[in-house]
């Protein structure tokens, strides 16, 4: 039995080690602070002691989580809301999945990474999921763990700033269509033991039944599909904020368990499929939001906010600070999100198979 409490310290210690330093990037508002700081404890622990350990079951539940929130996040309004934003939606979708397809294979051709390692990189979704994602995909995790932070540090910090250049320039020429009213408040669904058990429990059964049928991240994929079945179905589902932090800090130790010292000397060689995400993912930004802007008659900063590099809540903090109140930007974003999550990753798998 010594073997099983050496066992079970060891994954205490991970778990503290990560939790501390991710509620310090937290604290210091690190973008992805939680992830990433968890991230950065366990492998500091790994380094100096050797004795990072997270069971499989980590892995599930911060799957299960971040699908039972993606889900959670969506409501039957959001939904309904889409069918006017339809062309604006397959502009944006496709010109991502258009992005993630040509950079991942240029990534491949022209750097050391391997296929699905590239494809993974640039793929338009959350900090938490997408490095969840290349574990099922046996992708480099810490490889894309850079990447995607790459990304959502460019999102957050340099495209407001961006936007607002851009749009200082424009204001001299044509006028832009008239910014869209504020939606109504979002009814949010109320925090209950029944809604919390609801989400996490049906995101759970559905994760494990994905799980056991081998689908490429079907864990996450089945998860989101259950919960957002039950939000269709009317059924309260919600889940705290606080247990999202928590599967934030299990997925980042058990990542943080996978990256030794030979992923972290390969760090550097990241640099140059860093500045080809940044550059694509800003050419990308300007040729659809322009796009949107005269073809669909979105006014330029929204539009240009519906293509962004960042998470859909980054973005809606991001959007009221340069003065956007729109609901069809959320729908987008939620919208985005989900794409990004399920559907995309499966197609790059498929992808994959061809070389």
């Amino acid at each position: 039995m010594k073997w099983y409490w050496f066992i079970m310290i060891n994954i205490f210690l991970t778990f503290c080690a990560g939790g501390a330093a991710a509620l310090l990037f937290f604290k210091m508002k690190v973008p992805g602070g939680m992830l990433i700081g968890a991230v950065c404890g366990t492998v500091a622990l790994s380094l100096a002691t050797g004795r990072a350990e997270m069971p499989f079951a980590a892995k599930f539940v911060a799957q299960v989580s971040a699908g039972a929130f993606i889900g959670c996040s969506v409501s039957v309004r959001d939904i309904m809301a889409l069918k006017r934003m339809r062309a604006p939606a397959a502009v944006v979708i496709l010109s991502f999945l258009a992005l993630d397809m040509i950079l991942g294979l240029a990534l491949y051709s022209f750097t050391s990474l391997d296929a699905i390692t590239a494809l993974l990189s640039a793929v338009p979704g959350g900090m938490s999921d997408v490095p969840l994602i290349a574990f099922d995909m046996h992708a480099d995790v810490a490889e894309v763990v850079v990447l995607q932070f790459v990304r959502l540090c460019m999102g957050i910090g340099f495209f407001p700033a961006w936007i607002a250049w851009m749009y200082s320039r424009k204001r001299g020429g044509a006028a832009e269509a008239a910014a869209e009213p504020d939606a109504q408040p979002e009814e949010k669904a109320t925090l209950t033991p029944l809604s919390v058990a609801a989400a996490f429990f049906t995101a759970a059964a559905c994760g494990f039944a994905g799980l056991k049928l081998h689908v490429p991240a079907g864990a996450l994929v089945f998860s989101i599909a259950g919960t957002l079945a039950l939000k269709l179905l009317g059924i309260p589902a919600a889940l705290p904020k606080r247990f999202k932090r928590f599967a934030q800090v299990l997925s980042g130790t058990y990542i943080g368990c996978s990256i030794g010292a030979e992923a972290l000397r390969d760090i550097p060689q990241l640099v140059v499929p860093a500045v080809i995400i940044v550059a694509a993912y800003m050419l990308n930004a300007y040729a659809a939001g322009n796009l949107l802007c005269k073809k669909f008659g979105i006014p330029f900063k929204e539009a240009m906010l519906m293509v962004p590099p960042a998470g859909a809540s980054d973005m809606a903090l991001i959007s009221a600070d340069i003065g956007v109140h729109s609901p069809s930007l959320v729908v987008m974003q939620i919208f985005r999100m989900l794409m990004a999550a399920s559907v995309f990753p499966q197609i790059c798998y498929q992808i994959t198979k061809l070389f």
